[in-house]
């Protein structure tokens, strides 16, 4: 048996859970992170984060290094398959590999005296005693148990949402990272389809990722690899000019996209659930990682604020981060639907709204603008 009884457990050591770690540990609040391996799991993707997650990171102190293996851009354009429909500036949004930003975090927790413990899976928890179980017969007592383990989240399952499996979103995704010269965000809209592209760094890298609605469940897997030109199939009525240059050695990626249903509550006793644990989300605004950013931040700091009371700190995240999540959710399922129209009037009428007006640029300010802190000090 292991005390650990002065400590946060944080279950995954992904985006979210290496942010709780970091957050809490500028604080002065022990942690520990538990994670099932030490494999680098990015497997090729590329990450875009809006100024909602980028003050939080500024915070923990890893912007700086960050911004310097990145892009930025604040313009975007939308087009059709064949033709511009518009361009717009944009409220400033840094694109990254995902490795890069997990690699930042990960010596950032370890600066700070972090401990991850690997080939720890998620077995059991008591409530009651706060002793968590691992399939390694290890276990250990905890202050608090946080669960950052992702859509497949198990302790989800056990004490959340039982029979509520991950279900197909009706999209499914490529993506990959190949060579270009682009400079700002670039969307093509097509019917049941779109593609956006980004640079991700000053050395022509650019990723992208194709979307489209498909009836037929494709698998979940993160790393299932395809070919080019099972893309250029998927994707027949878009120029292939559109995509990056891909190098023979350069590896593309198919996976269907999975959510979950929102939750009445993101708590249970000794249990938090954050990022996509407690609210997976289709990428169409390029929100996923930035709602497990502020869930992690704003839950750590409520630590802090609270002085270690964690019935009221999970009281007051859960009120301010059940609102913001669904409220995400909800707009990123109906941006995939703006976005893969086909009903020639609707899409003649979605293109003028976007030509004509500042709307898409709004949306996105409204997104950006929101601050963990601000809302903290709102209602702590």
């Amino acid at each position: 048996m292991n005390n650990l009884s002065n400590r946060v457990g944080i279950i995954g050591g992904g985006i979210a859970g290496l942010t709780l770690g970091c957050t809490l540990l500028k604080e002065g609040i022990p942690a520990i992170i538990f994670e099932q391996s030490s494999e680098e799991k990015s497997h090729g993707a590329a990450i875009s984060l809006s100024q909602n997650a980028l003050c939080l990171l500024d915070r923990i102190n890893i912007l700086s290094n960050l911004k310097n293996q990145s892009s930025i851009t604040t313009t975007a354009s939308i087009n059709s398959p064949l033709q511009k429909i518009c361009e717009f500036k944009t409220p400033e949004v840094l694109t990254t590999r995902r490795q890069i930003l997990m690699t930042l975090l990960l010596e950032q927790y370890t600066s700070l005296g972090g401990e991850i413990l690997y080939n720890h899976i998620f077995k059991s928890f008591d409530q009651n005693s706060c002793e968590a179980s691992f399939d390694n017969h290890e276990k250990y007592f905890l202050s608090h148990l946080a669960a950052c383990d992702g859509i497949r989240s198990s302790i989800r399952d056990q004490f959340f949402a039982s029979n509520q499996q991950p279900k197909y979103s009706g999209y499914t995704a490529w993506r990959g990272i190949g060579k270009g010269n682009l400079q700002s965000v670039h969307f093509t809209l097509g019917p049941s389809s779109h593609i956006v592209s980004y640079p991700i760094n000053s050395d022509g890298d650019v990723s992208f990722v194709a979307c489209a609605k498909e009836e037929y469940e494709f698998t979940e897997s993160w790393k299932e690899e395809g070919s080019f030109n099972d893309l250029l199939d998927d994707f027949s009525n878009y120029d292939p000019k559109i995509f990056p240059a891909i190098e023979d050695s350069m590896k593309l990626y198919k996976w269907g996209i999975y959510i979950r249903p929102p939750l009445k509550s993101m708590i249970a006793d000794n249990l938090t659930l954050i990022g996509d644990a407690a609210h997976p989300m289709v990428p169409f605004l390029g929100q996923g990682a930035c709602m497990a950013i502020e869930d992690a931040y704003a839950f750590g700091m409520l630590c802090k604020k609270t002085n270690g009371n964690f019935h009221e700190t999970q009281k007051i995240y859960n009120f301010i981060r059940s609102k913001r999540t669904n409220k995400i959710q909800r707009m990123s399922m109906r941006q995939g639907k703006i976005y893969h129209m086909k009903n020639p009037l609707l899409v003649f009428a979605r293109n003028a709204v976007m030509r004509f007006t500042n709307i898409p640029g709004n949306d996105l300010q409204s997104i950006h603008d929101y601050d963990v802190d601000n809302a903290i000090k709102t209602h702590a």
